[in-house]
């Protein structure tokens, strides 16, 4: 019986197994492994968590970090004094400031209180939102948007 040795072998999708992702909070990209769920910063050493969250309940947090996407489901409430994200899906019920670097997506029976800032963002009817919007528009060439840029969204809107 001949053992085997193949589980030595790399993988042979190279461009499979990375990923490529912009933190939070440098906003410089990387390269992870797609199976990482948190890596830190090569550029401003700060942790990033890469696995979506899911919100299925109450939750009060100071804030929710992450590069993947949150989803606040029909049962769930979620109150934060900052959520930071790659993307957002909101069913049931959320308060706080949004900083996405993807899409919002806001579902009929939704509320949203609070300010945003996002590339786009879509509103299925009968959802309740209060706060200040700032989508689709560009930065400086200082980089992305953080909480102090949608104060300046208050003033100039």
């Amino acid at each position: 019986m001949a053992l085997s040795t193949d589980y030595n072998v790399a993988p042979s999708g190279g461009a499979d197994d990375r990923q490529t992702i912009v933190c939070l909070y440098c906003n410089k990209s990387q390269e992870v492994g797609r199976k990482a769920i948190s890596v830190t910063c090569k550029f401003c050493y700060k942790p990033l968590k890469l696995k979506d969250e899911v919100i299925k309940a109450y939750e009060a947090r100071r804030s929710v970090d992450t590069v993947g996407m949150v989803t606040i489901e029909k049962k769930g409430n979620l109150i934060a004094d900052k959520i930071n994200c790659g993307g957002l899906i909101v069913r049931g019920k959320m308060r706080g400031n949004v900083l996405s670097r993807g899409p919002v997506l806001v579902g009929p029976e939704a509320e949203m209180k609070g300010d945003v800032f996002a590339p786009t963002i879509a509103v299925g009817a009968g959802a309740t939102l209060e706060g200040n919007y700032a989508i689709g528009q560009k930065r400086d060439k200082g980089g992305d948007a953080t909480t102090a840029d949608l104060g300046d969204a208050k003033k100039s809107a």
